[in-house]
């Protein structure tokens, strides 16, 4: 029986119901996989968000959700397909675990993944992390596996095995950025049997990072969770607390997709000017120029605690020494990996955040990863 030449590795049975005729498969797999099949979870590899039991940070970014594409990788910001691997650093790649990022379908195989917080798979990591990085003192909570079992490179059904020839891989991990990359050696070099037969860890046929290190570098103010999603289009934003604009008191506020915020009413304009000019409102314009969301977010949250609250405090202590400051109220406006319109591939992201105790305002535009344009772009403050 098959079984038997599987006694020293991993064997997974799986049960699978076609209309009326239930059928059974029997997977052995030689190497150091983790165990998978039965209690999984199938994935088309096309799937929604697989929500996180426990939040997972990579190089800075915590993410509480992640995306599986049969073509080998895992995404976490949002659904991103692509059949073509590239090296790393790549513009216009996001976040990125890629094992083994090829052209890929399920064919007879099996993409499944399965969350652990208790039992037998959490001792498991935690002596292999024990055994890779003795330097931690570490004790595994949370282990989530994502298996591709017996899947076929596109087109080809029947290459379930070693048929690697002109299929470009990639396997390894990247950040948005480029600040956080590494591709396993044998990558896009037509011999994938290297991936089997290397290790970074001793282990023959697995290779292990540890990818909590990092900071994003960007000085965003916090965003994503707790915020409030805008489409860039949306009615008066009510502020908490009245903002004070040089002279004028305003106590709303319109968010315009195309980088800036206004008070007096909706303003659009994706064509930006050169100040001062006439007709243009009152506006705070971290990034005017023409944009639309695509894959980004447009979000803002206001704050009147926390530690927030504690963080503009400080900023403006550091800007602005000789002024006795104490925020009671923060704005912050985010546009996270919007996109230059009508180019989709480009994705800038900044900031603005108010800041007021109620007598003393105050600005602050932060600005992450800027793609560039050849689109004029204005970053100013109007009043009339």
């Amino acid at each position: 029986m098959e079984i038997n030449k599987c006694l020293k590795s991993y064997y997974s049975e799986h049960s699978v119901l076609y209309g009326d005729i239930k059928s059974s498969f029997i997977f052995c797999v030689s190497g150091p996989f983790y165990p998978f099949g039965v209690g999984d979870i199938m994935s088309d590899g096309r799937s929604p968000a697989v929500s996180l039991v426990q939040p997972f940070l990579f190089f800075g970014k915590t993410y509480s959700q992640t995306y599986i594409n049969e073509n080998g990788y895992l995404t976490f910001d949002n659904v991103w397909d692509s059949c073509v691997s590239y090296p790393f650093p790549r513009h216009g790649v996001p976040d990125i675990i890629a094992p083994f990022w090829t052209c890929i379908f399920r064919g007879r195989g099996v993409i499944s993944y399965r969350q652990y917080t208790s039992g037998s798979v959490l001792t498991q990591a935690t002596q292999d992390i024990y055994q890779y990085f003795a330097q931690l003192r570490f004790r595994a909570t949370w282990v989530f596996v994502t298996t591709w079992a017996r899947v076929a490179y596109y087109p080809n059904s029947g290459t379930v095995r070693n048929d690697f020839e002109n299929f470009g891989c990639h396997a390894g991990y990247g950040t948005d950025d480029g600040s956080y990359n590494f591709s396993i050696p044998g990558s896009f070099q037509y011999n994938y049997t290297s991936f089997t037969n290397s290790s970074n860890v001793n282990v023959t046929g697995r290779w292990a990072f540890r990818v909590d290190q990092g900071s994003q570098t960007w000085p965003f103010y916090p965003f994503g969770v707790g915020d409030i999603m805008s489409d860039g289009r949306s009615p008066a934003v009510s502020l908490v607390q009245p903002f004070l604009f040089f002279g004028k008191t305003y106590s709303q506020t319109y968010i315009n997709e195309n980088g800036y915020l206004t008070f007096d009413n909706v303003w659009d304009s994706c064509v930006s000017y050169p100040f001062p000019r006439h007709g243009v409102p009152d506006i705070i314009a971290p990034f005017w120029t023409c944009i639309f969301r695509g894959r980004g977010v447009i979000s803002y949250r206001q704050y009147t605690s926390g530690s927030v609250l504690t963080q503009a405090t400080q900023d403006i202590y550091q800007y602005f020494a000789q002024l006795r400051f104490r925020a009671t109220w923060v704005f912050v406006t985010t546009w996270a990996r919007v996109a230059y319109y009508p180019n989709s591939g480009t994705e800038p992201s900044f900031q603005v955040v108010l800041i007021s105790d109620g007598h003393l305002s105050f600005i602050l535009m932060n600005y992450g990863q800027i793609a560039p344009t050849s689109m004029l772009v204005q970053v100013s403050t109007i009043w009339e």
